[in-house]
């Protein structure tokens, strides 16, 4: 081989070698470092997300930032909601209560929806595996909740003034409940605000809560218990129940009388049990209704219903197992109603 030939070769060996490397692309900073000059810590929130396709690492990506948001807003809000409130045209409020409700509530997120986010950055690696870097303005994102934090307000503000003009202590009291769902997210959004940016904002639930407690001291209320249980249960299950409501009334501040006084809203607690008859296999199981109407004059000012299956080996156990859930995740369920 001549040497003009042999050189030719060599070069041609040499460019390959040189086009191979220079095709690596070495793994960006920001997979392990998260922050760099262009998307700073001052400025920034960032979270990184890996998948098998872009959308599978965006999507880790933002449960990352949710993440962060999660660690330092949850273990500041103490609300929760195990039962969900509606408001009729005749100014009633249902309270629905469900096991399913329950556990949805339970699996929720604390943070919210974190808005503001975009994808900065991609990657690619040797296995294919797709690297995104998502970043949220501190700034600019602040500015969009402060903004859906100032419609909260707006709507707070209404339903206090409507509180306020209400014609008793105890349709104010439910009046004023429909603001705490509203003052529960103002305090998230404020939350997610001061992880951004640190400026504090104003809190509503506080007052909120001090303004139920206020009302709740000046109403009287007259419980009214009625069961439908075998014969033999009757005496213990309308005590238990009795003393369970009486309780609650009593730690929200309610003044209780005798359900004999006169003029004064009757809370109407009704419980009822039904075996399954029809049941074929080793376990007996009993159907429970815990109902609790709050009724003034011909009005019903606010309701809650519960329905539960329990199961047991005997019939007599069954039963008790559902007073026992209707005492606890029930009584639970309506008190959180009243928060």
């Amino acid at each position: 081989m001549s040497i003009l030939r042999r050189g030719i070769v060599l070069l041609g060996a040499l460019l390959l070698i040189v086009g191979c490397t220079t095709t690596l692309q070495s793994p960006p900073t920001w997979i392990d470092s998260l922050y760099d000059q262009s998307y700073d810590e001052k400025s920034y929130i960032c979270a990184v997300g890996a998948g098998s396709t872009r959308d599978n690492a965006v999507n880790a990506a933002f449960a990352a930032l949710s993440q962060t948001f999660n660690t330092q807003v949850e273990s500041i809000l103490t609300y929760s909601g195990f039962s969900s409130a509606e408001t009729q045209g005749a100014g009633e409020t249902i309270f629905y209560d469900s096991q399913a409700l329950l556990e949805q509530s339970q699996l929720s997120s604390k943070s919210g929806t974190i808005i503001g986010g975009e994808v900065v950055n991609s990657y690619v690696d040797a296995n294919q595996t797709v690297w995104v870097r998502v970043a949220i303005h501190r700034q600019k994102t602040a500015q969009l909740y402060s903004k859906e934090m100032d419609e909260l307000a707006r709507q707070i503000a209404t339903i206090k003034l409507s509180s306020a003009t209400s014609p008793s202590p105890l349709r104010s009291y439910f009046c004023l409940l429909e603001a705490l769902p509203l003052a529960v997210e103002h305090l998230q959004m404020a939350q997610q605000i001061a992880l951004l940016t640190g400026e504090s904002k104003k809190s509503y639930l506080s007052e909120l809560n001090t303004q139920l407690d206020h009302l709740a001291s000046n109403v009287t209320l007259a419980l009214e218990v009625s069961v439908i249980v075998p014969a033999a249960e009757e005496v213990a299950t309308h005590k238990e129940l009795t003393g369970a409501f009486r309780a609650l009334f009593n730690d929200f501040g309610f003044n209780l009388k005798e359900k004999d006084a006169k003029g004064i809203p009757i809370v109407k607690i009704g419980y009822s049990i039904k075996d399954d008859e029809t049941n074929q296999g080793p376990y007996s199981h009993a159907y429970y209704t815990l109902s609790v109407a709050i009724v003034d004059g011909d009005e019903t000012i606010g309701s809650y219903q519960k329905s539960q299956r329990e199961s047991a080996m005997t019939p007599k156990d069954a039963r008790t197992r559902a007073l026992r859930s209707a005492l606890n995740q029930g009584v639970e369920g309506f008190k959180e109603a009243l928060r």
